[in-house]
């Protein structure tokens, strides 16, 4: 009589818990950068140069390209969706106008619904964060000569919600189609918002440039008084005073209108 020998596989080991840990903490990976793609598409980026270096972001206004981390956690997550923030709002007229301080009040409220719309709430620390930077915008606008609109100084200071209705919103978030008073999201209204024309936009420029030559050939002349203690200069200095117009003028107004241009630069591709 014969027996037949059954063959029965080994029991699995038991899943360590070192290793559940890991494999949350991946897919939570996986979950963000998903995210990240969705946030992309449907704010309309049209490319995405992977910043892996720190957690800053930039928006290339007007290109639809933005620099950002990838969004492997919530604080790249966060400058991704900030970045993608401006790319919606300011990409293109109105927005692309608008003054520095108003544009980063609305990126960061951009983010904060955006974090709400694929189910997630920003982390208090990056929404403080936010306000601090949205502030630090205002005092440099307003040491410019900008108007201010006190919107962004009421979020600055706290007492204004990141909920608050946007412009307009991209056409794939659900949120407002289930509950239409929730003041999270709104119906597209680019007209509504602070409003700039093109003569306000032209001496905006125009007060930059000014500003920008003057102190640009402060500083060449003050560096130049500065390097001829060490290294005098007589030619240079007692030839500006003989003739300014062919001496020591034209440098420092050279190096004036390239620190001017520098910032006009910084203007054009600012976030």
């Amino acid at each position: 009589m014969s027996a037949v020998l059954a063959h029965q596989e080994p029991p699995s080991p038991a899943p360590r818990k070192g290793d559940q840990i890991r494999a949350r903490i991946e897919a939570n990976r996986l979950k963000r950068l998903a995210i990240a793609e969705a946030m992309k598409q449907e704010a309309g980026v049209t490319g995405h140069e992977i910043n892996g270096e720190n957690f800053g972001g930039l928006a290339y206004i007007g290109t639809g390209k933005i620099l950002s981390p990838e969004g492997q956690n919530m604080r790249q997550l966060y400058t991704v969706a900030h970045e993608c923030g401006h790319i919606f709002l300011h990409n293109a007229p109105p927005g692309i106008s608008l003054a520095s301080h108003v544009m980063e009040l609305e990126a960061e409220s951009y983010a904060h619904q955006a974090f709400r719309e694929h189910g997630m709430e920003l982390p208090r620390f990056l929404s403080q964060w936010g306000r601090s930077y949205v502030g630090s915008r205002v005092e440099k606008d307003r040491a410019a000569g900008i108007a201010i609109d006190p919107r962004a100084e009421a979020y600055a200071n706290g007492t204004r919600s990141p909920y608050e209705p946007l412009r307009m919103v991209p056409q794939t978030w659900v949120l407002h189609k289930a509950d239409p008073n929730s003041p999270r999201i709104t119906m597209p209204c680019p007209k509504q918002g602070t409003k700039r024309t093109l003569m306000s936009e032209a001496n905006d420029i125009l007060r930059s440039m000014a500003s920008s030559l003057f102190y640009g050939s402060a500083a060449a002349y003050i560096g130049l008084k500065i390097l001829n203690i060490w290294i005098p200069m007589p030619d240079l200095f007692e030839g500006a005073r003989a003739d300014p117009r062919w001496a020591l003028l034209p440098i420092v107004i050279t190096a004036g209108l390239l620190w001017a241009n520098a910032v006009m630069l910084w203007r054009t591709m600012r976030r």
